[in-house]
């Protein structure tokens, strides 16, 4: 390849073309937040290599470091081969190439696509970290806008999936840019060809664009070609539908924050809960709008329609006494003191193992790996006898019910349900916490203390239990 070859300015093309694409592009550059450059994904395809291509030309002019960012997917035979001409165009354009290669969940349930395209932006954002660059650029163009509508319309999306894909999102720590979401395919790959023909550089041919076992692949092969038979301006028709939408979007939101806003209180150790009876006294519409907004703001992924139905139906209908649990993904939503609250499930202790011995030997802290925590001696002025606790075998288990504990000296003993339940603990989080015993005597329970009959000295031991997942901490 002659990499030295001068590309004709793209402001001189016919027809305005280049115009077009380098004026959108150039605008998006003026208005980076930082001056430590830009990054541009780079596929090797003919669209994300016009992209590079100019934003190397852009950003020269304006004194903006550029890095190229290749994802390697590995799902096609050809994939090193793109890697390979990725790598050979950034040096031709004399920018930082970045290469990753990733590992598709080809059984994903969201599909090969949805599995690809996450991989595709987690490894963009940690390359793009990794070269302290804060925004990356990609190649969505009008076509791909008006794909992207019609697949959420046949998904039933909507007004926020509506809009399609906005000029810039956030992921990860890193903004994105599509500065060509206005710009037709066709303007791209005339630029592009006259781009191959002065420099020899031939972009990859992505077969996925074309495969109809992908739903893109069986729009732009059956679909849009027909489409583009009887409304050949179909593509300024659904982008203005999917401006409206957006803003139809943003005014919506807009409700939903201030209705979130009226209900949504600090609920320790859960975090931002809402209230049960201020939801249910919203209408119907925008209670889902509410649910919606604030599983946002967990990081959690919006439920189906029928879900989120489900959902609504259990918190306005279950009777007062009745535990509410709702599987979300990653967490529970749970009905818990007229509050609704996200409670993470993670990985919890193992239910074949009821209890574990061992010798405290002084050790500051003893790991117990089947409980699934440690157990912390910490030493305070007064606690519990640290040569009793040594002198004996300990035993660490579960809550076999009955059982009680006297927490201050003067006081009767009271069961552990009692306790708990005049702490606040509700009644899953119980099970998550283990009784220490020595002999047959209970002289610890995790979120309680030690039972003041024990054997005290000044100095003394204070035990904690830490949980290896709490099930009160909230881990999203």
């Amino acid at each position: 390849m002659d990499g030295s070859r001068k590309l004709a300015s793209p402001d001189s093309r016919p027809e305005g073309r280049q115009l077009s694409l380098s004026a959108t592009l150039g605008k998006v550059l003026d208005t980076l937040p930082d001056h430590r450059g830009v990054a541009v994904a780079l596929s090797g395809g003919p669209d994300s290599a016009a992209l590079a291509v100019m934003t190397a030309r852009l950003a020269s002019e304006r004194g903006l470091p550029v890095h190229a960012l290749h994802v390697h997917h590995g799902l096609y035979p050809e994939a090193d081969d793109w890697a390979r001409r990725a790598a050979d165009l950034a040096t031709q354009l004399h920018i930082d190439f970045h290469s990753s290669k990733v590992q598709v969940d080809l059984t994903d349930p969201a599909g090969i696509e949805a599995a690809a395209r996450a991989a595709r932006y987690a490894s963009l954002s940690h390359m793009a970290l990794a070269a302290n660059i804060s925004c990356v650029l990609l190649a969505h163009h009008l076509d791909d806008q008006v794909e992207t509508v019609l697949l959420r319309l046949l998904r039933g999306a909507g007004p926020d999936g509506m809009s399609a894909m906005a000029a810039s999102t956030s992921k990860q720590g890193v903004c994105y840019l599509r500065p060509w979401l206005s710009n037709r395919r066709s303007e791209i790959l005339a630029f592009m060809r006259e781009y191959s023909d002065q420099t020899g550089f031939q972009p990859v041919d992505d077969p996925s664009n074309l495969d109809e076992q992908f739903a893109r692949g069986k729009l732009r092969t059956d679909v849009l070609p027909g489409i583009e038979r009887h409304w050949p301006g179909y593509r300024a028709t659904l982008e203005r539908f999917a401006r409206r939408s957006a803003e139809s979007a943003a005014l919506l939101q807009e409700i939903a924050s201030g209705d979130l806003a009226s209900i949504q209180h600090d609920r320790p150790p859960y975090g931002q809960g809402l209230s049960l009876s201020g939801l249910n006294a919203l209408p119907t519409a925008r209670r889902a709008m509410v649910l919606r907004l604030w599983l946002a703001n967990h990081d959690l992924a919006a439920p189906s329609e029928a879900r989120l139905r489900e959902m609504m139906r259990q918190l306005e209908n279950a009777a007062q006494d009745k535990q509410i649990v709702l599987r979300h993904g990653s967490v529970h939503v749970r009905r818990y003191r007229g509050s609704v609250i996200v409670d993470s499930i993670g990985k919890e202790p193992s239910a074949s193992v009821e209890s574990v011995e061992f010798v405290w030997a002084g050790e500051p802290s003893v790991r117990l790996e089947s409980m699934g925590g440690l157990l912390v001696f910490n030493q305070a002025e007064s606690g519990l006898d640290p040569q009793w606790l040594r002198a004996g075998v300990l035993t660490l288990r579960w809550r076999r019910g009955r059982e009680r504990l006297r927490l201050l000296e003067n006081a009767p003993s009271r069961s552990l349900k009692n306790l708990y339940q005049e702490r606040g603990i509700p009644s899953w989080e119980r099970e998550r916490m283990p009784l220490l015993y020595r002999g047959d005597t209970l002289l610890y329970a995790a979120g309680l203390g030690a039972d003041s009959r024990m054997p005290q000295t000044s100095p003394g031991v204070q035990l904690e239990w830490v949980a290896d997942h709490p099930g009160a901490t909230i881990t999203l």
